[in-house]
């Protein structure tokens, strides 16, 4: 039997529960509520893909790599409520007694701990199936061994979906999105450059380097579009880019599904 990961991304789906129950005016009894069913969600995970280890992973509360590079990282997005940020520890105890380790790094987002994982199974030829919407994940598609799941639409995400939706091989999504942006996590992209330009930009060249090397091949009007821009998109392919090569100090042994004892678990959100 092929082994299987479930990486769950921790924030992504607890803050889209808490948003979802906000017609419950008592915090305390919300969070509880939250709580529920994030495990009814987790434990309909674990029936519908039955992998053989599982591990929740959060965000670090602190600043990242990418704030150092680019204080404006991800500025202006709205905040987690108190009460909810104080509850994460206890989120983490409970999945724990429900059998899944919880993961969390001081200085490292989600995203690039899920990365370095599911990376790092697909060369042991591990399958690995992450749970969340974020859109970044989209590049891990190029696996044939990573897959993408969004548990609230109940949509499975492949390589020929990514390439379907963007217009691109995922492996050049980085230099897409250095081009058009990520107003989510508010990186900057080329000024007036959307969507359809970035393609066709890209049908021509689809690297960045080979973008700014080649500026003659591109109409006058792209090339004014362009100018001045090499070093932003150079530093936004960085920035959308998911980094694979994470210390996480953590063995696949250890995320055994599910997890024995609480010995398993030395990383949870608490560290």
């Amino acid at each position: 039997m092929q082994k299987k990961l479930l990486i769950v991304d921790g924030l992504n789906l607890i803050r889209r529960i808490y948003a979802a129950l906000e017609i419950e005016k008592d915090t305390v009894r919300r969070i509880e509520r939250t709580q529920g069913t994030s495990i009814d969600t987790l434990a309909r995970l674990i029936k519908q893909f039955t992998p053989t280890h599982a591990i929740v992973v959060f965000d670090s509360s602190g600043k990242t790599w990418r704030h150092d590079i680019f204080p404006e990282y991800k500025l202006g997005r709205v905040p987690m409520d108190d009460a909810l940020l104080d509850a994460l520890p206890s989120f983490a105890k409970m999945f724990r007694f429900n059998g899944i380790v919880s993961l969390r790094l001081t200085g490292w987002e989600a995203d690039d701990i899920i990365a370095t994982l599911a990376v790092k199974a697909s060369t042991q030829n591990i399958k690995s199936y992450i749970v969340s919407t974020d859109k970044g994940f989209s590049q891990l598609l190029s696996h044939p061994e990573i897959l993408q799941y969004d548990c609230f639409a109940k949509i499975g995400y492949d390589r020929v979906w990514a390439e379907e939706k963007y217009g691109v091989l995922c492996e050049q999504l980085g230099d897409y999105w250095a081009l058009v942006g990520d107003t989510t996590n508010r990186i900057p992209g080329v000024m007036g450059v959307g969507p359809k330009t970035a393609l066709k930009i890209m049908e021509k060249e689809n690297t960045i380097e080979n973008i700014y090397q080649n500026l003659s091949l591109f109409t006058d009007k792209q090339q004014q579009m362009l100018k001045g821009f090499y070093e932003q998109c150079l530093l936004s392919r960085k920035l959308v880019s998911l980094k694979c090569d994470v210390e996480v100090g953590i063995r696949l042994s250890q995320l055994v599904y599910p997890c024995k004892t609480p010995e398993n678990n030395q990383k949870e959100i608490s560290s």
